[in-house]
């Protein structure tokens, strides 16, 4: 992996049971997956895209969507690649995950209500970069006219001020904001061909989008 002034991140999301992304990918030296690996079913197309992307980089760092049953975290952690509610390191800096989404009006497999995102995320501190399927509330995630992300989420990177939150779940929106000093990433839907660069040159972060 690059060293801790220099990095380069493919950042994916929502590949919903197809991976649209075919453009050689060079010098990468991480993959951060922001869940929705499949459609509520088919669990073992997990594998299939973490061992894509393993051609890659041997680098992943992934949560599971709300569309993704226990199946997918089984091989998330199987593989070595699941940052759910875990702190690894990248690049010499820390990451943390938390998969799933806050309630949606479809019943996905897995949804947790605010107080229960909030309680497994509150005791977590001193994160770098922080990977979530869901958007906090209010950025990237209006919805026929309503705001539909995490309070919870949206606290927590309020209180920590990561360097950077990357998220997916919304499939209307991708871009970036600044949120007091982070710079969050929503990135589009991988099974469209859209996926994000990350390129870490010292203490700065160039984030570019790119559509297969």
């Amino acid at each position: 992996m690059g060293n801790n002034l220099n990095m380069k991140i493919l950042v994916l999301g929502d590949i919903h049971g197809r991976l649209g992304i075919s453009q050689p990918l060079e010098e990468i030296d991480a993959v951060i997956i922001a869940g929705d690996f499949t459609n509520a079913s088919n669990d073992s197309f997990a594998e299939d895209v973490i061992d894509i992307l393993t051609s890659i980089s041997e680098n992943i760092f992934a949560v599971p969507g709300n569309m993704d049953r226990d199946g997918v975290i089984d091989i998330l952690e199987r593989k070595n690649a699941c940052v759910h509610l875990k702190k690894k390191t990248i690049g010499g800096k820390k990451i943390f995950g938390f998969g799933g989404s806050n309630p949606t009006p479809f019943n996905t497999p897995l949804e947790f209500d605010e107080s229960e995102i909030r309680k497994k995320i509150s005791h977590v501190r001193d994160i770098d970069i922080a990977v979530f399927h869901a958007p906090p509330y209010g950025y990237f995630d209006w919805v026929n006219g309503y705001n539909v992300g995490s309070k919870a989420i949206l606290d927590w990177i309020g209180k920590n001020q990561p360097s950077i939150a990357v998220c997916a779940h919304i499939h209307e929106h991708q871009g970036v904001a600044k949120m007091g000093n982070t710079i969050l990433i929503k990135v589009g839907m991988a099974c469209n061909g859209n996926s994000a660069i990350i390129e870490k040159k010292g203490e700065d972060f160039l984030v570019k989008f790119v559509r297969d």
